[in-house]
């Protein structure tokens, strides 16, 4: 079967990608994507031991750390889109509608191989970052849960109990008096 003259010519449009400066960049940058996500991750896993130290200098730390990995993977993250875009106009795609895994899918060879791994990891180390985020922010959530409660004890705030009653109905009672107020 004869091969059509569009057919050969994006043959060669593919091959020639393979070996572009952009798509070799492209991998650079995926590369330091990586590792920035591998800091943000190593860096989101000392924040939660520095909450249950309850380290509030570590925590400052760690936070002005996050907030600069976070600028520096969103300039990292534009340089990729950027380098998609000028890999899908290299190869007559349309850039709008493009993204890593459908480069991905029109190229070929080492790069494109090396490419399906770093998307993966990538995705892997995104779904770790959210996950170790939620759970900081609980441990945040619990932290500010039993110093409210601490406080409430040691000043007499009225402390409103969630006791289950008569057909699992939640029923609200007030706490006992303060500490500060009890006399002897």
């Amino acid at each position: 079967m004869a091969r059509s003259a569009t057919g050969i010519a994006n043959e060669k449009q593919r091959h020639k990608a393979m070996n572009d400066p952009v798509l070799i960049e492209l991998v650079e940058v995926i590369n330091e994507e990586v590792r920035t996500f591998h800091r943000l991750l190593t860096s989101l896993q000392e924040e939660q031991q520095v909450i249950v130290e309850d380290d509030l200098e570590g925590i400052e730390e760690i936070v002005a750390e996050q907030r600069e990995l976070a600028v520096y993977a969103h300039q990292v993250e534009a340089r990729r889109i950027q380098l998609v875009d000028e890999l899908a106009l290299h190869l007559d795609l349309q850039p709008d509608n493009m993204s890593l895994s459908r480069l991905v899918e029109v190229l070929e060879g080492p790069h494109s191989e090396e490419l399906v791994n770093m998307r993966g990891q990538l995705l892997e180390l995104n779904g770790q970052i959210r996950a170790t985020s939620e759970n900081n922010a609980f441990l945040i959530r619990q932290s500010l849960r039993y110093t409210e409660r601490c406080l409430d004890i040691l000043t007499g705030q009225q402390i409103e109990r969630r006791v289950y009653g008569q057909f699992g109905k939640a029923k609200r009672r007030a706490g006992a008096r303060s500490v500060l107020n009890q006399t002897a």
